[in-house]
């Protein structure tokens, strides 16, 4: 067999075995949840985690928008042809800003 074929191939099938369990163990935990909300006589229409959504997604864009802006200008700055700080800061600044993002929402909750 072509090892160039072989190779990718297996990665592509095991990408997705990995996203489509992945899948189903969110569907099962989210079964699971919403069944011992109902044992427990809670009220399942409420969202329980989809507070300040918008606010961690927005934060989150705007935390990869600057990691791409930033290794673009490491890049041609320095003149290094590395592809490696994009996937890196697109990271590290899309990390930074959900933690940035978790404590705005904990300070305007405390402040209802």
């Amino acid at each position: 067999m072509n090892d160039f074929v072989f190779g990718p191939g297996i990665v592509l099938l095991a990408l997705f075995v990995v996203a489509g369990y992945t899948i189903y163990a969110f569907i099962k935990a989210s079964h699971l949840e919403r069944m011992a909300k109902i044992e427990k006589g809670i009220d399942t229409n409420t969202p329980s985690n989809g507070r300040y959504l918008e606010l961690k997604l927005g934060m989150l864009m705007v935390g990869i928008a600057f990691g791409l802006l930033l290794a673009h200008f490491i890049e041609k700055t320095l003149k290094i042809d590395e592809v490696v700080f994009y996937p890196s800061l697109m990271l590290l600044f899309g990390g930074i800003s959900l933690i940035a993002s978790f404590f705005w929402a904990k300070r305007l909750q405390k402040n209802k």
